[in-house]
């Protein structure tokens, strides 16, 4: 028994939304716990170039691709969409917007500051025990930031589900 060509659409729009909403939570999910992980390495600040080299796994693959193919299957999805966009979906909107800023973020923030984080730890790590004034302050920036990547993240997450201005 075959399917109508509605069936097979619409199977495919659900598999392109699971890999999209898959795909937020393997790239964004992770991130929500760096903060908690900047937390901690103070008290243990041999661990810093290991768990920064661990972030920097981290983003590479699951983060970076992640990103992509969210960007991707929300593109394939309004494409496809059974009804025609006309611009005015506000949650499509703030969709691109989002995604645009947090890959923004993440190339030119994001990457240089953790790569710039484990070479001040082996630095200081270098000449002592403790990480300096310099590693403390850029590793606090880094949180505020990620604080902002994860308020994007959560906003971005209401307008798709909630879509308000419907």
């Amino acid at each position: 028994m075959s399917l109508p060509f509605a069936a097979y659409y619409d199977a495919g729009y659900k598999i392109a939304l699971f890999i999209h909403v898959l795909a937020v939570v393997l790239a964004f999910g992770p991130t929500f716990g760096y903060g908690i992980v900047f937390g901690v390495i103070p008290q243990y600040p041999r661990a810093a170039p290991a768990v920064l080299t661990g972030i920097q796994r981290v983003d590479r693959i699951l983060v970076n691709p992640g990103a992509v193919i969210v960007l991707l299957a929300g593109i394939f999805l309004m494409a496809t969409s059974s009804s025609v966009w006309d611009g005015s979906d506000a949650f499509i909107i703030v969709g691109f917007i989002a995604i645009i800023a947090l890959l923004g973020l993440q190339h030119a923030y994001f990457q240089p500051q953790v790569r710039k984080l484990k070479e001040l730890a082996e630095r200081d790590l270098e000449g002592g025990e403790s990480l300096s004034p310099e590693f403390e302050a850029l590793g606090k920036q880094v949180g505020n930031v990620g604080m902002l990547a994860g308020l994007i993240v959560v906003v971005t997450i209401f307008f798709m589900t909630y879509k308000p201005f419907m």
